[in-house]
């Protein structure tokens, strides 16, 4: 009778024994980053629209803590979408102990495009705060077709042409006329040199024309309006 209560104590004092180990082996939790806000601007804008070619300003960049500091420590990737393609890296800013930037890429016109900030996260080597990634709102860009217009009326006789930037060869060109509503009144298409031309009439009152200068996958359909006078 004995052994059998010697045998069930030291049976409890095994099962309290591993139970004890079980607990001490319990991994502790890791921090939790701090949540980042990444932005992107041009100019403090959103959306910018210019015409091809033209200086639409620098891109933004800044990352701050749920408190509105700034985080300067990690890397950042300006990402960029292309018309009818997928978010790809442009540049990287592996250092951030200044603030993130890209120097002067975007900061012209070349074509329809997207972009937007991806914060990588970093740990601050004086505080040892770890921050978190994140993802700014997208930035648009608007490219409008530029053009050198060559327009004229040498004695009289008036014409609407121009050289299309960048030099587009057999680009389509719709000519309008107002009577009341626009109408057709030619469809031009550029040269081997990118140059388009039509001859005009005018009226005392004025004749109002426009042209539409139709889009492509990364330049945005773009309109000039004339008035063709008789004096």
């Amino acid at each position: 009778m004995r052994m059998t209560k010697l045998g069930a104590v030291l049976a409890t004092l095994a099962i309290a024994t591993g139970t004890a180990t079980v607990l001490a082996d319990t991994p502790a939790q890791a921090a939790t980053a701090t949540t980042t806000t990444a932005t992107l601007t041009i100019n403090q804008h959103a959306k910018v629209k210019a015409q091809y070619g033209n200086t639409i300003g620098f891109l933004e960049a800044a990352v701050t803590d749920s408190g509105g500091g700034d985080v300067l420590t990690g890397s950042a990737v300006l990402q960029q979408k292309l018309p009818g393609k997928s978010w790809k890296d442009a540049k990287t800013d592996s250092d951030g102990t200044d603030g993130f930037s890209f120097g002067s890429y975007g900061s012209r016109a070349k074509g329809n495009v997207q972009y937007r900030l991806h914060y990588l996260g970093g740990t601050d080597g004086t505080t040892s705060t770890t921050y978190a990634p994140s993802v700014s709102k997208v930035v648009t860009v608007t490219t409008l077709w530029n053009f050198k217009d060559t327009s004229a009326c040498p004695n009289g006789h008036c014409h609407i042409s121009g050289k299309l930037i960048p030099r587009t060869k057999n680009h389509k060109i719709l000519v309008q006329v107002k009577h009341g509503s626009w109408k057709k009144y030619r469809v031009l298409h550029t040269s081997s040199k990118g140059t388009y031309r039509v001859n005009v009439t005018g009226s005392r009152k004025g004749t109002k024309y426009r042209i539409i200068i139709t889009r492509t996958h990364s330049i945005t359909a773009t309109m000039k309006g004339y008035r063709v006078v008789l004096v």
